[in-house]
C-alpha cells in the first residue's frame, strides 16, 4: 500500500500492553467488536488478551483459532498535523509509520490521504 497521510483527529492508545501474537500460535477466540466489524477478542496461551483482526486466524474450532501471520496489536498515540506512512488498510484501521520510526494502528477516520 506505501502512501502518505496526515493525521486529522488526535487518538491516543487505548492498549499501553499490546498483544503480539506469533504465525502458528493457537488462540483462544472470544466476541467480535460491536464497534470495528472484523476484530475479535483473542486470550492467548499467557492469559493476555486483545483485539486482532479475524482474517488472522484459521479455525479450529468455534473458539479456537491458529494465527496465520505474526501481529502485533500496538497502536498509535498521534496528534494532528503528524505526517505517516501507511503500510496497510484492514477493518476500518491504517498499519501505519511515524516519521519517528514507530510503527502501529490507528483508525482510518484519524487520516486523510495525500493527493497524488
Amino acid at each position: 500500500m506505501l502512501s502518505r497521510a496526515n493525521v486529522t483527529r488526535d487518538y491516543t492508545s487505548a492498549y499501553p500492553d499490546p498483544i503480539a501474537v506469533s504465525k502458528g500460535e493457537h488462540v483462544l477466540v472470544s466476541h467480535c467488536d460491536l464497534q470495528w466489524r472484523g476484530w475479535v477478542w483473542v486470550m492467548l496461551a499467557s492469559g493476555k488478551s486483545g483485539w486482532a483482526p479475524q482474517q488472522l486466524f484459521a479455525p479450529l474450532s468455534a473458539y479456537e483459532g491458529r494465527a496465520l501471520d505474526d501481529y502485533c496489536a500496538h497502536e498509535l498515540t498521534v496528534r494532528v498535523g503528524e505526517t505517516l506512512t501507511l503500510i496497510n488498510a484492514l477493518n476500518g484501521w491504517y498499519y501505519a509509520q511515524k516519521a519517528d520510526g514507530e510503527k502501529g494502528w490507528l483508525p482510518q477516520e484519524c487520516v486523510r490521504l495525500w493527493e497524488k
